[in-house]
């Protein structure tokens, strides 16, 4: 019990990190029976709906006023264009390259500091990204050999984690400003919501719901309630890991999305997983902690 009140912050953001490399695995079964958009307004509407009754009982601050216009964009880097490159992207390849290309995220955060923030890159962060481009390649080659992946599916979820990487330094920048963060994340979610269920019913009204069918509870069914539960849930862990955890520490755990989420994938979906993906994977391991090397808490 000890080890676990010393170190429930590091216990907290493991949770996160099954919670994201289970994510694409779940989603690439839900997407068996649902369109992509009906998915996406299933899962941020039960998310948003969780969401608002926890910072409702936090006693969030949600005033608007108070928080501001920048959520409403941040809502719609990140859930919503995330998850729409991940939802189109996971159509065409596997889930083992969403989750890898997931571990790659931190490596790729200095760059785009550096674009909007005028950061500076360290040397070792170059290092450590060239290191994870060659297991990156590694990975989604042999994916690709073996049927398994599909260049143009795990560009689109690059193009997701890009979007992940811009929300990201503007939150820096915003959560500056000392705002209440679940406040901020609930106004995120509602724009996820609002926008699926916009091009749901208005823009492109083509959905694959079936009311009767979906009270059967089939694993397609069961796999968005559990997409839901997850995005609701791995923000919990997260954001509770961020307050009792060094960020440098956070970006050493994040990268285990890899491995996690490669082995979830073989367990929820039967994923055929090679030892090239394991050393792919690796590699890929090395070169994002690479950068954190006696990096200040």
């Amino acid at each position: 019990m000890n080890f676990l009140k010393n170190n429930i912050g590091y216990v907290s953001m493991f949770v996160a990190v099954i919670g994201f490399g289970s994510g694409p695995p779940f989603v690439k079964l839900a997407l068996q029976e649902f369109y992509v958009m009906d998915l996406m307004a299933v899962r941020f509407s039960l998310a948003f709906c969780l969401m608002l009754i926890f910072a409702l009982i936090m006693r969030a601050d949600l005033k608007i006023k108070k928080i501001g216009l920048t959520p409403f964009l941040m809502g719609l880097l990140n859930p919503f264009l995330v998850t729409l490159s991940f939802h189109v992207g996971l159509l065409l390849t596997s889930p083992v390259n969403g989750v890898a290309l997931i571990s790659t995220l931190p490596i790729w955060q200095p760059f785009v500091a550096r674009f909007f923030l005028k950061e500076k890159i360290e040397i070792k962060v170059i290092i450590g990204a060239f290191i994870t481009i060659i297991g990156t390649l590694i990975l989604l080659t042999s994916q690709t050999k073996s049927g398994q992946g599909n260049y143009i599916g795990d560009l689109i979820i690059f193009l997701g984690m890009i979007c992940v990487s811009i929300n990201e330094v503007l939150g820096r920048r915003f959560m500056q400003t000392k705002v209440d963060q679940l406040g901020v994340n609930t106004y995120q979610y509602f724009i996820g919501a609002i926008l699926s269920l916009l091009v749901l019913f208005v823009i492109w009204p083509n959905s694959s719901f079936e009311f009767k069918n979906y009270l059967n509870f089939s694993p397609p069914v069961l796999a968005a309630i559990t997409l839901s539960c997850i995005t609701f849930g791995a923000y919990l862990f997260y954001n509770f890991a961020l307050r009792r955890v060094p960020v440098g520490r956070i970006s050493l755990m994040y990268p285990l999305t890899g491995p996690i989420g490669a082995t979830m994938s073989w367990l929820i979906i039967d994923a055929p997983i090679s030892t090239k993906v394991f050393i792919s994977l690796a590699i890929i391991l090395v070169g994002t902690i690479i950068p954190q090397i006696n990096k200040s808490s």
